[in-house]
């Protein structure tokens, strides 16, 4: 088109003719400006560097708070561990996740200008997210349970074998002169064995499980303590008597003998004195498992 044409088309004031060619125009500069502007950046080589490093110290943190999870629900799964406080364990993890939390940050902070931040350190937020999990687990265990939940079963004793008990209790305690004598059961449910010898002085009962034993461990105790009190002026009912209990089973006898029980088989020791008792408890468990071994293992020492 001449240049007389158009200005004929503006002559005549055509407003239609005029709204293209300011169009066509600003189309022109905007596709300049375009072809000019530089390509955006998405990530700079600092960004990719502190991502990693997010990523590496949250793998860490996840790991370390695993171990504080371990070190707390079970205490003596580890033995390299077991003498290291789970404080410190849930402290480096701590620490771990802080580092996580500021490689993140710097990771972010050094993207370069209009960037978006969309999956920049991603790994490490993921990691982050977990660790932060595992070590609450850790921390609310360790309180709530200083103990822990899982703890290695210790007991050696061979409770489905009469005749093996009676020989490492006799490793322990001394052979039984006398042979051992069964005794009644009294009619307690969940009581498989009740076993005497009078010298040495020692008796044991055998449960059918550790529910069984759970019921019948304190009429056994009580009945321990009501002979003792009734027999406590014989000198020879006044040693220092000890109650070895395991998860299916309890042995009666004298101090030494126990505690080298003790390291055979496990379990744990309890002092028994007439001291802890009154006579009123004798009339209640006469009739118990516990009180016919006690009470045999007593007349037995009296008779001597």
């Amino acid at each position: 088109m001449s240049r007389n044409e158009d200005e004929n088309y503006d002559f005549f004031g055509d407003e239609q003719y005029d709204d293209v060619r300011r169009a066509t125009r600003a189309n022109g500069r905007s596709r300049g400006r375009r072809a000019v502007r530089p390509a955006l950046k998405t990530s700079s080589p600092a960004s990719r560097l502190f991502s990693r490093l997010a990523a590496v110290s949250g793998v860490l943190a996840v790991l370390v708070a695993l171990a504080s999870d371990v070190h707390e629900i079970a205490p003596d799964a580890v033995p390299a561990m077991t003498e290291v406080p789970g404080r410190y364990i849930a402290l480096t993890a701590a620490v771990l996740i802080a580092v996580t939390v500021l490689m993140v940050i710097t990771a972010r902070a050094t993207m370069p200008k209009y960037a978006t931040h969309g999956g920049v350190g991603a790994g490490g937020i993921v990691a982050l997210v977990a660790a932060l999990l595992c070590l609450t687990v850790g921390v609310s265990v360790g309180v709530l349970f200083p103990e822990g939940l899982i703890h290695p079963s210790n007991d050696k004793a061979p409770v489905d074998d009469t005749s093996q008990m009676e020989q490492g209790i006799e490793q322990a305690a001394g052979a039984c002169t006398g042979g051992w004598q069964g005794l009644d059961t009294g009619g307690v449910p969940g009581v498989t064995t009740v076993q005497m010898c009078a010298e040495p002085r020692v008796a044991f009962v055998s449960f059918e499980s550790p529910a069984a034993a759970a019921v019948g461990a304190p009429p056994m105790r009580s009945g321990i303590v009501s002979l003792l009190n009734q027999y406590s002026t014989d000198e020879r009912a006044q040693g220092d008597w000890q109650l070895l209990s395991g998860e299916r089973w309890m042995v009666f006898g004298e101090n030494e003998a126990m505690t080298a029980l003790q390291q055979r088989w496990g379990g744990t020791l309890e002092a028994m004195s007439a001291a802890d008792g009154d006579g009123s408890d004798a009339a209640a468990t006469a009739d118990t498992t516990a009180g016919t071994a006690a009470n045999a293992v007593t007349d037995a020492s009296a008779a001597e």
